[in-house]
């Protein structure tokens, strides 16, 4: 697929602020089965953008704002070639051994009652990449999605009792149940770049990533039921939501955030939505 993918996010705050700090991650990179041809991140009122790398190798940028600020927008644009590769992640350099993703986190914990489910869901499958093809799809059967986001997604644990969760929360939970099996996961942020009818999953869309020997790694999306395919834009990965996160912010004296968000996609095999929050 080819497409040419356009992001706003603008916010606006409930009393003036004196200052902001924002990281945002919202650049994605160049591997085998996706080509980045052109992109750029803006933000307004105008402001410097220093573009570095997070530990986890992602692109991000940092910039500041001095108050008064009643609000700031965010743009994300370019043009993506993707590849349909059955969910597996080739060409990128890796900077942490595999125990690093085997780490026990709040927002990953995996207790009693969601390590049992993981267990049950293998019904005896001893094929590596068949008992993550088992668990995805144990979890897209008993947890719904439920497209929402709030200011961060609840532990993996708290959307498994509610049996139901955003996309980024049924991401943490996949990746919980597979730590909880021994196989290391991380979550992934990005944009969903398919049908119509996903609706707000588009651009707060987020899945796992698995590593199966001997493929490697290996993306699941439990909240859609399938493997990444052309339709997934990968932008940042890290243990949890919070080192992958689009946006992070600290702002001096803030009040209440209202956010809207619009995603565009021009691609020859869909239309153009625009979804709000």
């Amino acid at each position: 697929m080819r497409a040419s993918v356009q992001f706003q996010l603008q916010i606006t705050y409930a009393e003036p602020v004196r200052g902001l700090n924002q990281i945002l991650r919202l650049t994605p990179r160049g591997f085998d089965s996706q080509e980045i041809r052109d992109w750029r991140v803006d933000v307004q009122p105008d402001a410097t953008l220093r573009r570095g790398e997070d530990a986890f190798g992602n692109v991000v940028h940092a910039c500041s704002h001095d108050g008064p600020l009643d609000s700031v927008t965010i743009a994300a644009e370019g043009v993506v070639e993707t590849h349909d590769a059955a969910g597996v992640v080739r060409g990128l350099a890796e900077k942490f051994p595999l125990d690093v993703f085997l780490r026990d986190a709040p927002a990953t914990h995996a207790g009693e009652e969601l390590a049992l489910f993981a267990r049950d869901a293998l019904a005896g499958e001893s094929d590596p990449l068949g008992r993550m093809h088992l668990l995805m799809a144990a979890q897209h059967k008993s947890l719904a999605f439920a497209p929402g986001e709030t200011e961060s997604p609840r532990p993996a644990n708290e959307v498994f009792a509610a049996r139901a969760g955003s996309a980024r929360e049924l991401a943490q939970v996949f990746v919980a149940a597979a730590r909880a099996l021994g196989v290391p996961a991380r979550f992934v942020s990005g944009f969903y770049l398919g049908c119509e009818d996903v609706g707000e999953a588009a651009a707060h869309h987020a899945w796992a990533e698995v590593f199966v020997d001997p493929i490697g790694w290996i993306g699941f999306d439990p909240a859609l039921g399938f493997c990444p395919r052309d339709e997934h834009l990968r932008i940042a990965m890290g243990p949890d939501y919070f080192a992958a996160a689009p946006r992070r912010a600290v702002c001096l004296a803030c009040g209440r955030e209202e956010k809207r968000v619009a995603l565009s996609v021009d691609a020859g095999r869909q239309a153009s939505w625009q979804i709000q929050q």
